[in-house]
């Protein structure tokens, strides 16, 4: 029954809510394993007791006894067998993933499906990206008959490639280089991974062009918007979950469906825009961390990750799958849950570790572990604090009204400027970006609702690997 849900989750993900039913399995895992758990649901529990947002206190029991649940799911997978015998249904779930992404991908673009990234009815285009290459992984690993076993390399691989995820073709470089430290089949990943920077430099699409761009695709500004709520709540973060709400607007519109959805014409009803900030993220694990629980949050759910990688010691796909989640953590959230049975399988995965070695999830491999967990989420953050600042262009004049603004830099090109309107806490992004030595002009959403309002522009301009935000002005109007 266990082995046939994992077939199916990846194809019915409301299967993985019953999760909480299996937290009694977390009895049957050491004392040290226990106490870990018992410090990342405090890390959850406390914050939230001094947040702002009411709702902060129930998402977080909620989040906890949903990710506990997962954990204990993941014991009873791998009690009294190895994590290889308990993840190989895994590989039939994705296998059947993939054949479902191709067909809605053909169903959605027709003749134009070779312009266009693969989707899925319920994944993102970087989540497919991701799962193509968890499947990999499982195909070079474990033992299937090998013509299923070369059919689920081969279709994880192509779904990896006309995703044109960047976030996944990371995920494979970590994790089958983590792999190398146990002498397993990481290497064939990075055989894996050359192959494809091969085809995807000749095949010459607008898809897999991604692999070659260094743009970080706005994510700069959502992390400037992610770190400024931190600022302001340091101890407590806002919450989780209603953390979104303060980033929504920023890099997407406020509310939006799976890209398949948009694709067939279907668009967020008006009952659901309030909520689009649920599924809003900061893209970086660290910064969403700090943002829902503060610098008590981050601490618990970093401890929990180096418990999780020092159980999974000594077995190469239990390690190599765990780190490339915590590397695609650097520029997505691909654990976080409750997800398309994505983020799901990270706890499932953390619950078989503990099950092998959970006498040492508190030792010191585990929080040095997590240290080095901390630094390699934070690094996007260094690269873009540590470069030098060019020259600010100069505001030659702005003129703000109830219904818009327009406003002229002089400066240096190369610039582009964003416009985010504020109310509080709350911004959305006006439009995408504008160049920086043209006139920027803008209107103002007509459903606004009375009273006053920030706008704010922020610039950046292009480095070697990324985008350092330069924030230049801002004005205030009244509706």
């Amino acid at each position: 029954m266990r082995a046939l849900a994992l077939v199916l989750a990846p194809l019915l993900p409301p299967l993985a809510y019953l999760a909480p039913l299996f937290l009694p399995w977390l009895r049957r895992l050491s004392p040290g394993a226990q106490g870990l758990l018992a410090v990342y649901l405090a890390s959850l529990i406390l914050p939230a007791l001094w947040a702002p947002e009411p709702l902060a206190l129930p998402l977080a029991l909620g989040r906890g006894l949903y990710v506990l649940g997962l954990v204990g799911a993941g014991v009873a997978l791998a009690w009294n067998r190895s994590p290889s015998q308990a993840l190989a249904p895994l590989g039939l779930g994705l296998f059947i993933l993939y054949i479902s992404a191709f067909a809605a991908s053909y169903l959605a673009f027709g003749d134009q499906v070779v312009q266009e990234r693969l989707v899925h009815p319920f994944h993102n285009s970087p989540g497919l990206g991701f799962m193509g290459a968890m499947g990999v992984f499982l195909a070079l690993y474990l033992r299937y008959p090998w013509p299923f076993r070369l059919l689920l390399g081969l279709l994880g691989s192509a779904v990896l490639l006309l995703s044109g995820s960047r976030g996944g073709l990371l995920a494979l470089v970590l994790g089958g280089g983590a792999g190398l430290l146990f002498r397993g089949r990481a290497a064939w990943a990075l055989g894996v991974v050359l192959t494809l920077l091969f085809l995807a430099a000749n095949l010459e699409t607008p898809v897999t062009g991604r692999f070659f761009q260094t743009h970080l695709s706005g994510r700069e500004g959502l992390w400037l918007r992610a770190y400024e709520v931190f600022q302001a709540h340091p101890w407590t973060g806002v919450g989780p979950y209603v953390f979104g709400d303060y980033l929504k607007g920023t890099l997407f519109p406020g509310c939006f469906l799976f890209p398949f959805l948009e694709a067939r014409g279907l668009a967020c009803p008006e009952w659901l825009r309030p909520w689009g900030g649920l599924w809003t993220f900061a893209h970086n694990h660290l910064l969403q961390a700090l943002g829902e629980g503060g610098v008590p949050g981050a601490l618990g759910l970093l401890l929990l990750v180096g418990g999780f990688l020092a159980g999974a010691l000594g077995d190469g796909l239990l390690f190599s799958l765990l780190v490339a989640f915590l590397a695609m953590g650097m520029t997505d959230n691909p654990f976080s849950v409750p997800s398309p049975f994505r983020g799901e399988i990270f706890f499932l995965l953390g619950g078989m570790a503990l099950a092998r070695r959970g006498g040492e999830a508190l030792g010191g491999r585990a929080l040095a572990l997590a240290g080095g967990v901390a630094l390699l989420w934070a690094l996007p953050l260094f690269y873009l604090a540590t470069r030098p600042v060019p020259p600010a262009p100069v505001l030659r004049y702005a003129a703000l009204s109830p219904y818009g603004g327009i406003l002229r830099l002089e400066g240096e090109e190369g610039y582009a400027v964003q416009v985010w309107l504020c109310q509080g806490w709350r911004c959305q992004r006006l439009g995408w970006e504008w160049k920086g030595d043209a006139p920027v002009a803008f209107r103002l959403p007509q459903s606004l609702p009375p009273g006053t309002y920030r706008v704010r522009i922020l610039l950046f301009r292009e480095h070697r690997l990324a985008q350092r935000p330069l924030y230049l002005w801002e004005g205030e109007v009244v509706r």
